[in-house]
């Protein structure tokens, strides 16, 4: 697992964030937490058990994306796969 590979999903989920229809605040935020913590999480690659809690929250997050948001829900997966090669 490469941080470029995480990088690199977390600037498409920025722009799949972009594309939501600005109504929709609470989902912005929780976009907005979730990239704020891995970003955080990028300048310490060595605490693996904040990944492994990141990996749930966004387990749970591509469920609540599934129905509305896809596109949205499968850059969450693509990270949720990333996070668990973190923990392996």
């Amino acid at each position: 697992m490469s941080s470029q590979e995480l990088h690199d999903l977390l600037v498409k989920l920025e722009q799949e964030r972009n594309q939501l229809d600005p109504v929709h605040q609470e989902q912005h935020q929780r976009l907005d937490e979730l990239v704020e913590s891995l970003e955080q999480q990028k300048l310490y690659p060595d605490d693996f058990d904040q990944f492994s809690a990141l990996a749930s929250q966004v387990s749970e997050m591509v469920n609540d994306f599934e129905a509305n948001h896809p596109s949205v829900a499968a850059v969450l997966e693509g990270i949720s796969r990333v996070l668990q090669n973190f923990k392996a």
